[in-house]
């Protein structure tokens, strides 16, 4: 028996169902409203540029391009560019398992400056964690 509102009972006064492409459609809205501004809040390369002093001391994580890399004798030195070309110096004092041109995520955090050999390097990620990955597959949006 249905109702003029669309609503199924299975038993009058009891239980009501709804049908069920709308309770996916109420679903996937309700995911989507809750994931979508969450997407933007992640740093990328630019907005470090932008203001460093915001994320000084503080844990981030990153995706971008290694462009190139330096191998010290206590570490290694990499230049990570964004899809746009903004670069940020990455120091990792693990080994590094990727190469040029590869695509990698960096955790680590993110110091004003770092003394690399006899040089003083300033706006620096510390690289705690590299994991090489894909490219983006909307890379405009980065």
């Amino acid at each position: 028996m249905t109702s003029s509102g669309g609503a199924r009972f299975a038993f009058p006064e009891i239980a009501c169902y709804r049908p069920a492409a709308a309770m996916r459609l109420r679903a996937c809205l309700l995911v989507v409203s809750l994931v979508l501004p969450l997407a933007g809040c992640a740093p990328s390369i630019a907005s470090i540029n932008a203001r460093p002093d915001k994320y000084y001391q503080h844990r981030v994580k990153i995706v971008g391009r290694i462009a190139r890399m330096q191998f010290l004798p206590h570490g290694t030195l990499l230049e990570v560019t964004d899809g746009e070309g903004r670069r940020l110096l990455v120091r990792s004092v693990d080994p590094v398992e990727a190469e040029t041109g590869d695509w990698v995520r960096i955790e680590g955090i993110f110091v004003p400056e770092v003394n690399v050999e006899d040089t003083t390097l300033y706006d620096v990620l510390a690289a705690e964690r590299i994991v090489r990955r894909r490219a983006p597959r909307f890379l405009d949006l980065m």
